[in-house]
């Protein structure tokens, strides 16, 4: 499986509009062919306040296949256009990224995610360590999964999501799992394979 992202900072005083514009975009990148499209507002840590738009794909060759669908499309021409005459965003991306380990869950809304600084390596290192990490979190509705990037401005880094229904399924298995004795001891073998560069929290948006 492969993900995109694009990243939205909206202009101040412009947040609807950047807002109504990438839910346009999703809407024509899913009738391009992409698996699934989600949007999502980062509510604190790294790039909070920004929207991202993720678009999830089969394999590489139908990630390209969208991709090529998007440039000949009149819809998205004339999103590009208007966002050209009337900016109310910095947009970054897409990026692409290909998933390391786990499985995500469609019903998840909320997600954590740290960034870690890792050698190219030590993935299979990380990758090897989800099953244990699943494992303590069972039975608290939240999961986990690892990406790395494939098309992106950094490629050293490996991304580690834990996703759950709502915020308050996340903040309670954060407090039952994340700070227990066992959890943290993990983090210190993890520390072993990479840095922990920076994290953020956010929330599906409808």
């Amino acid at each position: 499986m492969f993900v995109s992202r694009r990243i939205s900072t909206p202009i101040v005083g412009k947040r609807e509009m950047a807002l109504s514009r990438m839910r346009t975009a999703a809407e024509i990148i899913s009738s391009c062919g992409a698996t699934d499209v989600e949007i999502t507002q980062v509510g604190g840590g790294f790039g909070a306040g920004t929207f991202h738009l993720y678009a999830y794909f089969q394999s590489m060759e139908h990630s390209m296949e969208v991709a090529d669908n998007l440039r000949n499309d009149t819809a998205w021409a004339k999103l590009a256009e208007e966002r050209e005459l009337t900016p109310s965003a910095h947009v970054k991306g897409p990026e692409l990224a290909r998933i390391l380990a786990g499985e995500p869950d469609p019903n998840d809304t909320a997600a954590m995610v740290r960034e870690y600084v890792i050698p190219r390596g030590n993935l299979s290192k990380a990758a090897d360590m989800v099953p244990s990490i699943q494992e303590m979190l069972e039975g608290h509705k939240i999961n986990i999964t690892m990406w790395v990037p494939v098309i992106a401005e950094d490629m050293k880094r490996l991304l580690v999501v834990y996703s759950a229904p709502d915020l308050k399924t996340l903040g309670k298995g954060t407090d039952e799992v994340g700070m227990t004795e066992k959890f943290q001891k993990m983090l210190v073998e993890a520390s072993k394979l990479g840095t922990l560069d920076r994290s953020f929290g956010m929330v599906q948006v409808d």
